[in-house]
Parts: C-alpha cells; sequence; structure tokens
C-alpha cells in the first residue's frame, strides 16, 4: 500500500499513463493493435443516443398534451401505476409543503441563523493536487475506454454492445475507479476510511442524516422553484436544452439490464463517488484556503458544472451547496450520501413511472 501511495502521489504515473493513452490510440488508429484491416467503423454503433436525432433534440415519448380521459382510464386498467404516481404526487407535494412551513417558521423565530453555526470536527487535509490527480487519473480511464471499446468490437464484434449498454458500463466503470483511487488516497492519511470521511461511530452519522433530511425538506421545494423558473426562461427564449444521456436511457430503452445499471449507476454507484469527491475531497481542500462561505459556493458550482446542465444548474448548484452545508456543519459525510441517494432515488422514481404512463398514452 506504501507503494502504491508513493505511485499516485508522484509524476510518473500519470506521464507513463499519458504516453500509454497517446500511443494507444495512435496504434489503434493506424490498425497495428485491431487485427483487422481497415476496422469498419460503419458496424461501430453510433454514439448518439437518441433514435430520432434527425428530426431534432425533442423526445417523441413526452405527448403535447394529456388526455384526461386516457389517464382516468389507465388508473383504472393499471391500479399499481396509478397508486405508485399518487404516492409520488403526494411526497413531493408534503415536501414542498413542508419545506415552505419550515423557511417560515425559521424566519419568524430567526433560526435562519443555525444555518452557518458550525460545531463539527475539523475537516481531514486534502490538497489540491491531491484532487487534480483525482480527475486526472479519472480522465485518463476515460479516455482509455474508447481504445478498449475499439478492441473488444475488433475482437468480438460490436453487436452485443451497443451505445445504451456502452454508456452505462463505461459510467459505472469510471465512477466505481474513481471510488477506487480516493479511497487510495485516503487510505494514506493515517485514519480509518470512516474517520477521515466522517462515517465512524464517533462523528455521530446518525445525527448527520438527521441534519441532512431535514436540510432537504427546507430546501426541496426551492429546487423545484428553480427549476421551473429555468424551464419557462428557456422556453421563452427558444431554447432547446440538449437532452441528458440519462434521460433517453431512462425514455428510450426497453431492456431490463440497461434500465437495472442506469438505476444502479444514478441511485448508488453515482452519488457515492460525487459525494467523496466533491465534499469529501475538493470541499476540504478549499475549505482549508477560504472561509466557510466561499468554500460552499465555490465546491456547489463545481458540482453543478459536472452535470453540464444549463437549465437544471441553479437547482443542482442549490442542492450542492446544501451538501457542503451539511458536511461543513456535521462533519459527516453520512447526511450529504443519504440526501444525494434519495434526492436521486426519488427523481429516478418519477421518471419510470412517467415513462410508463406516457407508453400507456
Amino acid at each position: 500500500m506504501a507503494m502504491i501511495q508513493r505511485l499516485l502521489r508522484g509524476r510518473l504515473l500519470y506521464l507513463v499513463f499519458s504516453l500509454l493513452l497517446v500511443a494507444l490510440h495512435y496504434y489503434v488508429g493506424t490498425g497495428v493493435l485491431v487485427p483487422i484491416a481497415p476496422l469498419d467503423l460503419a458496424q461501430v454503433p453510433e454514439t448518439d443516443l437518441s433514435p430520432a436525432a434527425s428530426a431534432g433534440d425533442h423526445l417523441s415519448w413526452w405527448p403535447e398534451a394529456f388526455d384526461l380521459a386516457a389517464l382516468q382510464r389507465i388508473a383504472v386498467q393499471h391500479p399499481f401505476l396509478a397508486t405508485f404516481l399518487s404516492i409520488l404526487t403526494s411526497c413531493a407535494i408534503g415536501l414542498g409543503l413542508a419545506g415552505f412551513a419550515i423557511a417560515w417558521r425559521a424566519l419568524r423565530t430567526g433560526r435562519i441563523r443555525s444555518v452557518w453555526r458550525f460545531t463539527s470536527r475539523r475537516l481531514p487535509s486534502w490538497s489540491f493536487g491531491e484532487a487534480g490527480r483525482i480527475a486526472l487519473l479519472t480522465l485518463l480511464m476515460a479516455g482509455l475506454l474508447p481504445v478498449l471499446y475499439l478492441l473488444v468490437v475488433s475482437r468480438w464484434g460490436a453487436g452485443w454492445l451497443d451505445a445504451h449498454l456502452r454508456l452505462t458500463v463505461s459510467m459505472l466503470f469510471l465512477d466505481a475507479f474513481a471510488i477506487l483511487v480516493i479511497l487510495t488516497f485516503a487510505a494514506g492519511k493515517g485514519l480509518s476510511l470512516g474517520r477521515t470521511f466522517g462515517l465512524s461511530s464517533q462523528n455521530k452519522p446518525v445525527a448527520s442524516i438527521a441534519a441532512g433530511l431535514h436540510g432537504y425538506v427546507a430546501v426541496f421545494p426551492w429546487l423545484f422553484v428553480l427549476l421551473v423558473i429555468m424551464v419557462e426562461l428557456a422556453r421563452a427564449l427558444g431554447l432547446e436544452p440538449p437532452i441528458e444521456p440519462i434521460q433517453r436511457l431512462i425514455f428510450q430503452e426497453d431492456r431490463a439490464l440497461v434500465l437495472g445499471l442506469t438505476a444502479l449507476l444514478t441511485c448508488v454507484v453515482g452519488p457515492v463517488a460525487e459525494e467523496l469527491f466533491f465534499r469529501g475531497v475538493v470541499y476540504p481542500a478549499i475549505r482549508q484556503r477560504t472561509s466557510w462561505g466561499i468554500a460552499i459556493l465555490v465546491s456547489g458550482a463545481l458540482f453543478g458544472l459536472l452535470h453540464a446542465n444549463p437549465v437544471g444548474f441553479p437547482a443542482i448548484f442549490l442542492l450542492g451547496c446544501l451538501l457542503a452545508n451539511l458536511y461543513e456543519r456535521t462533519g459527516s459525510l453520512a447526511g450529504p450520501l443519504t440526501v444525494h441517494v434519495l434526492h436521486n432515488t426519488f427523481l429516478m422514481s418519477m421518471a419510470f413511472a412517467f415513462r410508463q404512463l406516457m407508453a400507456l398514452t
């Protein structure tokens, strides 16, 4: 482990990895490593995830208007779906009302000041160099994946690994790789992984989770308000924001394997990777060099930019600020991680429910 730590913290690994990546791209491109001459790129599935890309960037499953009679018929013929949608809708309404109530009470009693009262332990020491190395290794691995894909295609053909399956497997692999790299760096800090990320019993993870749930309820309606404002603003300006790959997978994929991998990525692996990196590594690195307010805003902005969603950026930014605030307040990733998983699971459940509804209308 000590040797691996020295390797990760040095420069040789990154230099060798970069040269290897350049060499592989060159040799694969010239056909030296690909045992077919030449590689028939026409047989390789396109990376465009939209079956209707030629008709613009609209998703054909979204109707222009809802047919009330059709919805009533679906509710009668598919009671489980109707019940599931009713539960999700009730939860959304309940969270919204509870969030407004918490905000109103906080303003009336002055308890809103407690948002920036921090009593947590000192956060573990992380440097920008460590954060940069983690990001660079993940990017280098991302650059290696297309080469590996072409090698797989040249050996076994492209029919079994289409664009949707390739996307989900690639994202799962990259997130798992990032988690492994972060944990390896953390193991060299002289503490257990639980103490490094505030997940041990000494850091009171249950209290962190309770604070996270309370904070999420308080912020939930504002996430929705920001999203509605941005959607309406985009419509008023005549903008068509790009559809995210995850959205395409949810609404255009029928295979249980791909949908299951997408759910695993969105609800578990993705949140773990993002919390370890953005709150566990990036936020402490920024916090050591500036105030908590600037650190929360900067880390929240970086979190929003990662998702590359202009319309959703304000809401994602607010969520990122909440998660960073929770980590600062409690010194534990238990709360931020729980909130992130629950938030993504709720959105995923809504998406799957509406997917089924759209298929029946």
